[in-house]
């Protein structure tokens, strides 16, 4: 009983407006890709078992989610968790930012620093 007044206390919390706004950054082309895929709100709650006001949460930013729950609404939506960082019609960027990911952390720190040299120098103006 106690462990239901302690998750319950946990999802009430209060979020300041720079959680709030980290939260609606992380998700915001959530709704894009529920738009593409013929998804609403109501269906993705059903699909996770959870309310509607809770999915809302999501989308305002006054709730957090996991990162179980985004893996799960990825598999959903047929994207893998990093797609749903990007707007749907950028899906290919994901493949792009994990490809640069990857190669960063394998430089060390003076060829990671020429590397974003580079890349600087390489920017379409």
């Amino acid at each position: 009983m106690e462990k239901d007044c302690h998750s319950r206390r946990m999802a009430d919390k209060k979020l300041s407006p720079d959680e709030i706004a980290a939260n609606r950054h992380t998700l915001r082309f959530l709704k894009s890709w529920l738009k593409v895929k013929g998804l609403k709100q109501r269906d993705l709650a059903e699909h996770l078992d959870m309310s509607e006001p809770s999915i809302s949460k999501w989308l305002n930013g006054k709730a957090p989610m996991t990162m179980s729950q985004f893996a799960r609404v990825a598999e959903l939506l047929g994207a893998k968790p990093e797609d749903l960082l990007f707007s749907p019609e950028d899906a290919e960027k994901s493949e792009r930012f994990k490809a640069v990911s990857e190669l960063a952390n394998e430089l060390d720190d003076e060829a990671f620093a020429a590397w974003i040299l580079a890349g600087r120098a390489m920017r379409k103006k």
